[in-house]
């Protein structure tokens, strides 16, 4: 039962010490530039006894790997913890706390990527230097992967994926998201396109000369919102139903010109089941309709920004269970798993890496990519318990 466990002064100094300290290396992506944020991870950690190594896989752009092996690693079980250092841009919003100046106000500490996610990963780190000084006996080994790109399509857990070494090979896993600390044992997949209409210009007063760009790319508009309403009718029992949408528009260069170019921007959210390629073989649909009723139509369809696909692992997996325990040592509240909407470096952990992984962190989906964006300090605090928790639950196995 819990037994209100709290983390110790010292502990909830460095905690925000660490987290105003990430919130403050502006990691923006694009461009990233994650290398001084990965550098001070590698820093903190090896601090508290890690072995710790940065892998820039392209300039600027690095990933900070951290190692703590106790007893016997090489036969031992291995966790990995894996969190992003980027961070999405902070926008023209009128901020009323700096993005880049952390502000701790009301119990909550404010910044961009407190929430998404430095404050998972400054809990982590503070669950690593928690177990690693506490005496324990533990067997196996630690795995911190704080990691760039995220945000724009996973390349930095790729390139760990790729390039790690078969004595690293982890046996189970957790991606640090803002989940409200609810355990989530998969999310839906993203699929972004562009879709480019060429037409021929001509004067706005005698535009049967030209080829309006605009037009079919309004209709397309138009079949997103069909295609997004017969999607609804179809629904995941933990994901909920399938999303398209249509975000970003540009077309035409002047107002008196018939325009000779358009483009849509779509993003096609999948569940269990879909194949990233669904959005391409629905707008091939469209294509085809659009040619049945002008033979000279033509359309180009792009990847534009990532595909990650659906991805959910069995509820009786051993880390499910030792998770869902941890936190209700800590918290005394049983809750089932659930499932994240949002789509997280957890899919490539799982198909490419064929490693168990479950979602967990402090924060709210609500608090991401926003203006004044937080993360309570409360939820901050029981994630490290939690978190630490767990390192001791495997690794003490």
């Amino acid at each position: 039962m819990n037994q209100k466990a709290t983390l110790p002064e010292a502990a909830k100094g460095d905690l925000l010490e660490d987290l105003s300290a990430l919130i403050s290396i502006n990691t923006s992506n694009p461009p990233g530039n994650e290398l001084e944020a990965a550098e001070f991870v590698r820093e903190r950690m090896v601090a508290a006894g890690a072995i710790g190594e940065i892998q820039e896989f392209s300039p600027g752009r690095a990933n900070a790997l951290c190692r703590i092996p106790f007893a016997v690693p090489e036969k031992g079980p291995r966790l990995i913890f894996n969190t992003h250092l980027d961070v999405v841009p902070s926008g023209e919003g009128q901020w009323k706390f700096p993005p880049f100046t952390p502000t701790v106000a009301d119990r909550r500490i404010y910044g961009r990527g407190a929430c998404d996610a430095k404050g998972s990963l400054a809990a982590m780190m503070a669950a690593a230097r928690l177990t690693a000084g506490s005496g324990q006996h533990l067997k196996g080994e630690f795995i911190l992967t704080a990691v760039a790109a995220e945000e724009t399509g996973g390349l930095g857990t790729q390139a760990w994926l790729k390039n790690r070494s078969k004595d690293l090979q982890p046996s189970m896993a957790v991606v640090g998201e803002p989940t409200e600390l609810q355990v989530l044992i998969g999310h839906k997949g993203v699929s972004r396109r562009r879709v480019w209409v060429r037409g021929r210009s001509a004067h706005s007063s005698n535009p049967s000369q030209g080829q309006n760009a605009i037009y079919p790319i309004a209709r397309l508009a138009l079949f997103i919102e069909d295609l997004n309403r017969a999607l609804a009718q179809k629904s995941h029992p933990m994901l909920g139903p399938p999303i398209v949408s249509a975000n970003l528009i540009r077309g035409g260069v002047k107002d008196n010109v018939i325009p000779d170019h358009c483009e849509l921007h779509i993003d096609r959210r999948l569940v269990p089941g879909e194949e990233t390629d669904q959005i391409d073989r629905e707008l091939r649909e469209w294509v085809r309709r659009m040619s049945a009723e002008d033979p000279s139509f033509r359309a180009t369809i792009e990847i534009s920004g990532m595909d990650k696909a659906p991805t959910m692992i069995p509820p009786e997996e051993p880390i499910v269970k030792a998770l869902l325990e941890s936190k209700y040592e800590v918290t005394g509240r049983k809750e089932p798993p659930q499932g994240f909407i949002a789509a997280t470096d957890m899919t490539f952990l799982v198909n490419q890496g064929r490693i168990p992984t479950v979602i967990f962190g402090p924060g709210s989906l609500n608090q991401t990519h926003v203006v004044d964006e937080f993360v309570e300090i409360d939820q901050l605090e029981t994630a490290v318990l939690v978190y630490a928790r767990l390192i001791s639950r495997i690794l003490g196995a």
